[in-house]
């Protein structure tokens, strides 16, 4: 007699209720996708579920818009009902697909069964349960005097206050941290210079100071900056715009790093090609990879802010102080540069993060060719990014926030390609240097996004500051949503 193995085949639902984004994007547009709406699905590092709603190109915005509440609500319904612990935190975006323009989008929480009753650990069998062992004879307590329980019940007091006390210090140490909040001093830059030899650091150490080997480390570039011409400084802009018969430019820009092992690929890939590159780094990242980010500076790439912790809703005032100022901080500290270059989360350039950045004279990189290379393959990704490259265009990949192996396969190809076209990589600083001799930026024909938006150029000193460090509050930080854009969803009433 034979016997056969028959092994178990998730289920597209069983996928999607262990959390897989692709089984939940599969089944959701199996339901969209005959009403002509099309969802893309990612999970990010903090394991919130992104959901990105495109409808058709021929939607008009008003249905688009009419169609929020109805969509919202019909999305975390089926959500619900896969009663998955998996799932919570959801975010939802909308466009038009094939346009760079985000509609509407809107935070929920999904509140399941499973979240309410997790599974319980099996209980411990007990000694008398186990086979082969006799049960153990149950000792019997004495009464306590009345000075033993009073002595108790002060020991557990004090043991109570003390263990709070270091469960308050603890916290607020480690709020310090993932904040950003530090009070280390900044690397101070010496002004001599070598040609003095009385003021020269190096003329003042001893002749056996001078005799001590030192340690082969990387150096710092001093006196970093990455700023723009003042007629760019406080603008959004998308790309350049090159006259007829001018060098064929374009930028590449990595968002959402550094990040361990990714961004390192990339370096690796620049240098082989003798390419300078924008990298757009996360406050929180860097405070992980300190390292990174020194290399990059090191390689001789530019380096933009991308917020604190990403936040991709619209964010008041107060927290774009802190999300801009804390990762600048970190980012003078990690690789010595000051920079005013800026790129919002997620393109959205609504709330007050870019109104601020605008006062501090950042200059908001948008972006003219989007390789979708968060969720597409990398075909995909080289094809996203060759049908969209123009002369003096800025490409926008990431070489962080999530597995970038498609990134780092279809980078190599994204160059050649560029290359066999007769295109010249540059970083974004140079792209706008490039820029101002040629005149100002031209907004494009037809229905294109212009290029420049909000002509109102702030000041800004010829040796820019980092931006002012906030005040620690008193409570962590929370973000900015607008009254509507949180909310829990519950069980339903009507599908």
């Amino acid at each position: 007699m034979t016997y056969s193995v028959t092994y178990h085949q998730p289920s597209l639902l069983d996928l999607a209720r262990q959390g897989n984004f692709r089984a939940i994007a599969y089944w959701i547009n199996s339901i969209l996708g005959p009403k002509g709406v099309y969802i893309q699905t990612e999970s990010t590092r903090s394991g919130t579920l992104k959901i990105m709603v495109n409808f058709q190109r021929s939607s008009d915005r008003e249905t688009c818009m009419k169609a929020r509440h109805h969509l919202v609500r019909h999305i975390c319904y089926r959500l619900w009902t896969l009663n998955s612990a998996e799932i919570r935190d959801v975010r939802i975006m909308a466009r038009v697909a094939g346009q760079k323009d985000i509609l509407w989008r809107q935070s929920v929480r999904i509140t399941a069964p499973a979240h309410e009753h997790p599974k319980a650990a099996p209980a411990r069998p007990s000694h008398a349960a186990r086979p082969g062992r006799a049960a153990r004879p149950r000792q019997v307590s004495h009464p306590r005097s009345a000075g033993q329980e009073s002595f108790q019940l002060l020991r557990s007091f004090l043991f109570n206050r003390i263990a709070l006390a270091g469960f308050l210090l603890c916290y607020w140490m480690f709020y310090l941290e993932a904040t950003g909040h530090q009070t280390a001093e900044q690397p101070s830059v010496a002004a001599t210079s070598p040609k003095d030899p009385e003021k020269s650091p190096s003329s003042a150490a001893s002749p056996q100071q001078s005799a001590t080997p030192v340690a082969h480390e990387t150096q710092l570039p001093q006196n970093l900056s990455f700023t723009v011409p003042p007629q760019f400084q406080g603008q959004v802009v998308y790309q350049a715009t090159p006259p007829a018969g001018a060098e064929k430019v374009i930028a590449l820009t990595f968002d959402d790093g550094p990040w361990q092992g990714t961004t390192e690929q990339i370096l690796d890939i620049l240098k082989q090609n003798n390419i300078k590159a924008t990298f757009y780094f996360v406050g929180q990242a860097i405070q992980e990879n300190p390292e990174i980010a020194k290399k990059v500076a090191v390689a001789g790439h530019a380096i933009g802010n991308h917020t604190w912790r990403h936040l991709m809703d619209d964010m008041d005032e107060p927290t774009a102080v802190q999300e801009l100022s804390n990762t600048a901080k970190l980012i003078y500290q990690a690789t010595g540069a000051r920079t005013h270059l800026m790129r919002p989360p997620g393109g959205n350039l609504g709330g007050e993060l870019v109104n601020y950045a605008k006062k501090k004279g950042y200059l908001v990189t948008m972006w003219s060719a989007d390789t979708s290379d968060y969720y597409v393959s990398t075909p995909l990704i080289i094809d996203n990014a060759l049908r969209d490259a123009k002369p003096g265009g800025i490409v926008l990949m990431h070489d962080g926030g999530g597995d970038r192996t498609a990134t780092v396969e279809a980078l190599p190809q994204i160059i050649s390609s560029l290359r066999r076209q007769g295109y010249k990589f540059v970083t974004v600083p140079e792209l706008m240097q490039m820029q101002a001799k040629w005149g100002p930026i031209q907004p494009l024909d037809g229905t294109d996004t212009p290029m420049v938006t909000d002509t109102s150029v702030p000041s800004l000193p010829s040796n820019p500051s980092l931006p002012p460090t906030p005040t620690v509050p008193n409570s962590p930080p929370t973000p900015a949503l607008s009254p509507q854009s949180e909310q829990t969803y519950q069980d339903p009433q009507t599908h």
